[in-house]
Parts: C-alpha cells; sequence; structure tokens
C-alpha cells in the first residue's frame, strides 16, 4: 500500500486525528492512529473509546489497500517538520511504514490495523443538518459553564435538543446555566436529544475548521453522530435525563438594564484583580443611568468602578462571581448585554438577544 500527498494535508489529517488520542493508555494501539486504504481512498482513524474520528485523508495518488497503525506522537512530530513539503510518500509493508520526502526518510513500526479498536454504529438512524461553523459557535456558547468535576456525570456534558428547526445547547454546573439555539435544516421533522460529553464537542470544534460546510447531525439511544463532507465522529452519549432547563430560567425579574459589552467585561476584569481564590466577589450596585462594581479583600485593598446602564427603576445591590460574568462575556459576541434582576437571592439572566442566555445565582456576601 502506498500513498502519495502534500506535507500540509498530511499534517492537518493526522494532527487532526491525533489529537484525540490519549496520552495514556491500556492498550498500546489505542495510542496511535490507523491509516488504511480502500479502494483508492486513504482514511485516518483514531479513538479513545468514547469518541472515534474518522477523516479522508486528500491524497495526490494511492495505490494497493492495506492499512497500519502509527505511533500519534512521533509521526505527528515528523509530519510537522515535514508540513511545508510539496510531497510526502508513505508506503506500508510488512509491519512497518517509509515516510520519505525531501531531504530523507523515517522507517516506523507500527501495529496491525486489524486489531484497532471500534466504535460500532448502532442506534443513530435520523439525522439533521446544520452548518459546521454555527454548530462549533454554539459549543463554545455554553461549554464554560459545563461541570468539571465528572462525578456529577450529566453535569459533565452538554444537553442537546433538536426539535422542529431548532437545536438547543444547555450547559450548567448547577451555579449557573448557559442556553443557545440556533435554526437547523430538519426536512424529516425527527424530534432527538441526549447529553453528549464535552471532551467530543470540543473536540468538534477542531473538526469542523477543517470539515468546512454542512455537518449531518443524529442521536440515538447511546450516541452521537456527525458526518461531514471529510469524515465523521461518533461519541458515546452520558447516561441520564438533563433536567427541564426552561424550570431555572426566571420569569419575574422586574429589574433590566443594557450596558456595553466591552465596558463590562472591563470593569469586571479589573474588579477580580481585588479579589482573591477564597473570596471570589464582586458586587453589583444599580442607580439611575449606571452601574457600579465594587470589589474588596483582606490584604488586597478595593475597587469601585463605574460605566453608563440604561437602567430606569429603584436602586439595587447583589453580588456575584466575577470568572462566571467574565466567561459568558468572553464567549458573546453581542455589543449589548441585557441583565434581568429580581430580587437579592433570585437568579440574574443575562441575555444576548433571545438565542442566547446565561442564567446565574448570585453568592452571599462575606
Amino acid at each position: 500500500m502506498k500513498i502519495l500527498s502534500s506535507g500540509t494535508a498530511l499534517h492537518k489529517g493526522f494532527s487532526l486525528a491525533a489529537s484525540i488520542v490519549p496520552s495514556s493508555a491500556m492498550k498500546q494501539i489505542l495510542q496511535g492512529v490507523k491509516l488504511e486504504v480502500t479502494n483508492n481512498l486513504a482514511e485516518l482513524t483514531a479513538t479513545d473509546l468514547e469518541v472515534l474520528v474518522k477523516y479522508r485523508l486528500p491524497t495526490k495518488a494511492c495505490e494497493g489497500e492495506g492499512g497500519i497503525v502509527l505511533p500519534a506522537s512521533r509521526t505527528n512530530n515528523i509530519f510537522r517538520e515535514w508540513s511545508g513539503n510539496e510531497e510526502i510518500s508513505v508506503l506500508v509493508e510488512e509491519g512497518h511504514c517509509t515516510l520519505q520526502s525531501k531531504g530523507g526518510q523515517f522507517k516506523i513500526l507500527g501495529d496491525d490495523h486489524l486489531q484497532f479498536p471500534k466504535i460500532s454504529k448502532t442506534d443513530v438512524t435520523d439525522f439533521v443538518e446544520i452548518d459546521g461553523e454555527i454548530l462549533g459557535n454554539m459549543v463554545e456558547k455554553v461549554a464554560y459553564a459545563v461541570s468539571s468535576i465528572k462525578a456529577l456525570s450529566i453535569y459533565s456534558g452538554i444537553a442537546i435538543k433538536i426539535s422542529g428547526d431548532t437545536m438547543i445547547m444547555v450547559g450548567s454546573d448547577m451555579n449557573r446555566l448557559a442556553v443557545v439555539k440556533r435554526k437547523i435544516h430538519n426536512p424529516g421533522n425527527v424530534t432527538m436529544s441526549g447529553i453528549a460529553a464535552v471532551k467530543c464537542l470540543t473536540f468538534l470544534q477542531r473538526f469542523v475548521s477543517e470539515c468546512k460546510g454542512i455537518l449531518k447531525v443524529g442521536i440515538g439511544e447511546s450516541q452521537i453522530h456527525f458526518i461531514g463532507e471529510k469524515g465523521e465522529v461518533i461519541s458515546q452519549l452520558i447516561e441520564g435525563k438533563y433536567p427541564n432547563y426552561e424550570d431555572v430560567i426566571p420569569k419575574n425579574n422586574d429589574k433590566k438594564i443594557e450596558v456595553n459589552r466591552n465596558e463590562l467585561l472591563s470593569i469586571v476584569r479589573m474588579a477580580s484583580f481585588v479579589t482573591n481564590e477564597e473570596y471570589r466577589v464582586i458586587e453589583f450596585s444599580l442607580t439611575q443611568g449606571k452601574l457600579t462594581i465594587f470589589s474588596t479583600a483582606a490584604n488586597v485593598g478595593e475597587a469601585s468602578l463605574e460605566i453608563d446602564a440604561q437602567y430606569d427603576g429603584p436602586d439595587y445591590t447583589n453580588t456575584f462571581n466575577p470568572d462566571y460574568i467574565l466567561d459568558f462575556l468572553k464567549a458573546s459576541d453581542s455589543e449589548t448585554i441585557t441583565i434581568e434582576l429580581g430580587e437579592v437571592n433570585d437568579a440574574a439572566l443575562f441575555r444576548t438577544g433571545h438565542e442566547e442566555i446565561n442564567v446565574m445565582m448570585p453568592v452571599d456576601w462575606k
């Protein structure tokens, strides 16, 4: 089996597949990327047994059929150094692979590609369509709110719901909630839902940057499946039922303000400088036409910063974790942020239009 490809194509494709390979694994073969040629098509495959990626490698020529599992890190290093080369020859025979390009060659020992683990496509039958770039952007809007504590199971993933012409993604760590909605093409008018692992969806952001265009998305009982023009991603779903996010969204917050996103981001970030790891709290203070943020910490000092705000209501004060606000603002691409507030113990609603919201619980002022 022999293929001929450009250095750029080999490096991009192999690097993409290698990024899903676990840094350590009980089986050595899992730390490799499978290269296989069938019917004159070269394909790269990698998995950590939870997420599987397949990528069709652009080639200038293919000869024969067969495959090999190449060590991910070592081979990727070679392709990175040769990424600017016009051509790289990859020859597979008798359990080893010869890489040859301008200036030299490498002989790499590999594993039997027939022993490479498989994730079977079992229960995904229906698909909808969405632009890959839009899907990647949706992940960015909610991934920051997901819990990093695996013991919380369903809260360590992102809930996805597809119904009619809408896809909804939800992320939460029980202290905050992020929701984003986008339009999709759903010719079969199918309804499906599941909880996808963050690792799968953050990898998908890289996948769609290489595999641009329309992406097919399907959710079954235990898997989620993404299909693009150059490849596909399959992942196991997280078991469990995600709570109804709509029950968490406050409905009666009567204090509404509008502020400039960049101005709010700046003063929240500056106020966070005068906090410490044990006491991450800033105070929101509203007066007519103005938002003031105050922070203080023992052995550090205090800060008081203000910006103009569209607000015409009673004076109001509440306290929040600055990191939560900064995460939301960094993911937002809207110029104006609408904040809806209720009583002191009520959750605050941060909105960037009707399609993106963030619900945040206040914290106690010590």
